[in-house]
C-alpha cells in the first residue's frame, strides 16, 4: 500500500509540472470513469469459499443480493506520451469499503526501425488474463471469469516495472514485454490451501483473503488468510510474454512468470513462496460476430522448510479454458467450459492439498443501452478434493450458481 501511495504522490507532483503543457488533460470527461455492479446470487452446495467454506463459486448455500463492484478509474494525461492510471473499488468482501484497485504510471513512445514502446509502473496486473478487457480490468460479456483468471485476480497483482517494444516482421505484427515486480510472495497460497475457484473477486492494495480452516499440520504455521500484495523476502520477480499475431483475426501469446520466492521467509505466519508459472492464451475472430478465446496454464508452487517427507508444501497446478462468445440480438451469448486440477507432491499424509475438477458456464449480455448491460449467467462446478473428508464433507462437491448483474458505465 506504501508503493500506491507513493505512487499517487509522485502523479500528483507530475500533473503540477505538466500544468503548462498543451497536451494536458487532467479531469475531462475523457479521464474519469467508472462501473457500477448491482448483483442477485443464487447458488446451492457448499458455503463460499469468501465466507471460510470451501465451495468454489462467489455465492453459495443460498441467495444473496450483493454490490458486485463499484468502482472509478482517473486517467489523466499528463503530456502526448506520459500519463497515469489509478482505480479506487469497493467490493462487498473486500476488508476496507474502497481501496486502491490499481495505480501505475504509463508512458507511450518509438523507437527506431518503427518499433513502438510503452511502459508502465506501479501497482499493476501483469498482462496474462484474455477475459478482464472491461472497463476497471472487468469482464465484459460474463459475470464470473475463467479458473485461471479468477486466481490471476486474486494473487498475481504486484508493484513493478514493465516494458513493452511492438513492431512488425514480414507483414505480422509481433511484441515483447518483460516485467521485474516486488509484492508478490505470497501468490499460491489460496492456490494451495483453498484450490482453484470462480468468481469475480480482485485482490485490493492492502486487502487479505480468508483460508478455509487448515489442516493440523499447517494451522500452527500458517495464518488463517493470506494478503495478496505482501513483500517477505526482499527479491524481486520476473515475469515475460511473447504476442504474435499471424494474421489479422488470429492473436497468440505466450506468458512466464517466476517470484523468486525465498520459500522460508516469514513473518507473523504469512510466507513467501517459491511460485513459477507457464500461460498460453488465444484470440480467434471466427467470423465478425464470433469470437474464441482459450488460455491454458501450467506451473508449480512451493512454500516452507523440509522435514522426512519432503517440503512442507509443494503443489503442482494446471488449468485450461475454452470461450465462444457469439453476438446475438441485443447482446451476446457466452458458452465456456474450465478444466483444473492440483497436483500434491509432499506431506498428502497430514496436509493433502490435491484436487482436480470442471466448470460450465453459460451467460447473455443485454445491451440496454451503450452505458448499461444486463447479464444473466449459469454456472456448474463440479471439483473432487480428499482434503473435504477431514471438515466432515465428501470429496466430490457439486455447485451451481446463478447470477444476475446490472451494470451501469459512466
Amino acid at each position: 500500500m506504501h508503493k500506491a501511495v507513493a505512487l499517487m504522490a509522485a502523479v500528483a507532483g507530475l500533473s503540477v509540472a505538466a500544468q503548462a503543457h498543451a497536451e494536458v488533460d487532467l479531469f475531462s470527461r475523457q479521464t474519469v470513469s467508472g462501473l457500477i455492479d448491482l448483483r442477485l446470487g443464487a447458488a446451492d452446495g457448499e458455503t463460499a469459499w469468501i465466507d471460510g467454506g470451501l465451495g468454489k463459486g462467489r455465492f453459495g448455500d443460498g441467495g444473496k443480493a450483493a454490490l458486485g463492484e463499484a468502482s472509478i478509474v482517473w486517467a489523466p494525461r499528463f503530456s502526448s506520451r506520459l500519463g497515469a492510471v489509478i482505480i479506487a473499488q469497493s467490493q462487498q468482501a473486500q476488508d476496507r469499503v474502497v481501496d486502491a484497485g490499481e495505480a501505475y504510471l504509463t508512458y507511450r513512445g518509438d523507437l527506431t526501425g518503427g518499433v513502438r514502446l510503452s511502459a508502465r509502473a506501479g501497482l499493476m496486473y501483469p498482462p496474462i488474463s484474455l477475459e478482464h478487457d472491461g472497463l476497471e480490468w472487468s469482464v465484459p460479456d460474463t459475470i464470473t471469469p475463467s479458473a485461471i483468471n479468477s486466481w490471476v485476480a486474486e494473487e498475481t497483482k504486484v508493484v513493478g516495472l514493465e516494458a513493452t517494444a511492438r513492431g512488425a516482421l514480414a507483414g505480422q505484427k509481433l511484441s515483447a514485454t518483460v516485467g521485474v515486480f516486488t509484492h508478490g510472495d505470497t501468490a499460491g497460497t489460496l492456490l494451495t490451501f483453498r484450490g482453484w475457484a470462480l468468481h469475480d473477486l480482485k485482490s485490493s492494495a492492502t486487502g487479505d483473503f480468508p483460508l478455509p480452516r487448515l489442516s493440523p499440520f499447517m494451522i500452527k504455521r500458517q495464518a488463517p488468510f493470506t494478503t495478496s500484495l505482501r513483500e517477505l523476502d526482499g527479491r524481486a520477480g520476473v515475469y515475460a510474454r511473447l504476442e504474435w499475431r499471424p494474421r489479422a483475426n488470429l492473436i497468440l501469446d505466450l506468458f512466464a512468470y517466476d517470484n523468486d520466492g525465498n520459500r522460508t521467509a516469514v513473518d507473523n505466519h504469512e510466507w513467501s513462496w517459491e511460485t513459477r508459472f507457464f500461460n498460453l492464451g488465444a484470440r480467434w475472430d471466427i467470423d465478425d460476430a464470433t469470437h474464441l478465446r482459450a488460455q491454458a496454464m501450467q506451473g508449480e508452487t512451493l512454500m516452507g522448510k523440509s522435514n522426512a517427507n519432503g517440503i512442507w508444501t509443494d503443489v503442482g497446478f494446471q488449468a485450461t479454458y475454452v470461450s465462444v462468445t457469439r453476438d446475438l440480438g441485443p447482446g451476446s451469448l457466452t458458452g465456456r467450459f474450465d478444466q483444473f486440477s492440483t497436483t500434491d507432491r509432499t506431506n498428502k499424509a497430514v496436509d493433502n492439498n490435491a484436487e482436480h475438477g470442471w466448470a460450465a458456464l453459460v451467460a447473455y449480455r443485454w445491451d440496454l443501452r451503450p452505458e448499461m448491460h444486463l447479464v444473466f449467467e449459469g454456472l456448474r462446478i463440479d471439483s473432487d478434493r480428499p482434503e473435504r473428508v477431514r471438515l466432515g464433507e465428501t470429496p466430490r462437491q457439486t455447485q451451481t450458481v446463478v447470477q444476475t448483474a446490472l451494470r451501469y458505465l459512466f
